[in-house]
């Protein structure tokens, strides 16, 4: 196999946790109609504020009969909602190289949230240049850092050309960025949102699950 990552797409908003939540999946195997699917995993997954006053990441995973999955989960703290957009505003994407956008935070930069990942070399751009990135919303921690980034790697040699800019969270208006790949310029706007806090909850004790 040799990507076993599955590409997530939204959320639309980001993911206020009041507990629980519940995070449900359900794999199925295509079959030619929808009724001759076959179910591959199938999962219901609690997930209670552990009471912690830090950000960080951590995997849980699950057996099923057919298959094993992983689910990997990250809860930022003090947290502001990051909608990200990105337009080309000079320039093309070069030829014979697939990219990959992406988000990271400050406290947790060895988890990268992808944007938007093509394999060929079609960047999926709108008529007035927009891309069309896959997710769009992250959380970053209100004193944070939210660092938007893009690789291009050529489909032959390999060779890797980068580019990312650095965003300092905001509890509202506007923040931008630039990204160049050769020739082709791009504008990364972040709108920035607040989210509801509860601090009682961190202090609750975590059910065992």
């Amino acid at each position: 196999m040799q990507n076993p990552y599955l590409t997530l797409t939204g959320p639309s908003r980001a993911i206020v946790v009041v507990d629980p939540v519940w995070f449900e999946v359900a794999l199925k195997v295509k079959g030619a109609t929808e009724s001759e699917d076959k179910e591959l995993s199938y999962h219901v997954d609690p997930y209670y504020i552990s009471g912690s006053m830090n950000s960080y990441v951590f995997n849980r995973v699950r057996t099923s009969r057919l298959s094993t999955m992983e689910l990997t989960l990250g809860d930022m703290v003090h947290s502001v909602e990051a909608t990200i957009s990105v337009k080309v505003v000079g320039g093309e994407w070069p030829q014979g190289f697939r990219g990959v956008f992406t988000a990271t935070t400050a406290s947790i930069d060895d988890e990268k949230i992808v944007l938007l990942g093509f394999g060929d070399d079609k960047l999926p751009v709108a008529a007035d240049g927009s891309i069309q990135l896959s997710r769009s919303v992250v959380s970053v921690e209100d004193d944070g850092q939210l660092r938007v980034s893009v690789m291009a790697r050529h489909l032959v040699d390999r060779s890797v050309r980068r580019a990312s800019g650095v965003l300092a969270a905001k509890t509202s208006s506007r923040s931008y960025a630039k990204l160049e790949v050769f020739s082709c310029k791009m504008e990364v706007t972040v709108a920035w949102s607040l989210l509801p806090y509860w601090p009682h909850y961190r202090d609750m004790p975590c059910p065992s699950i």
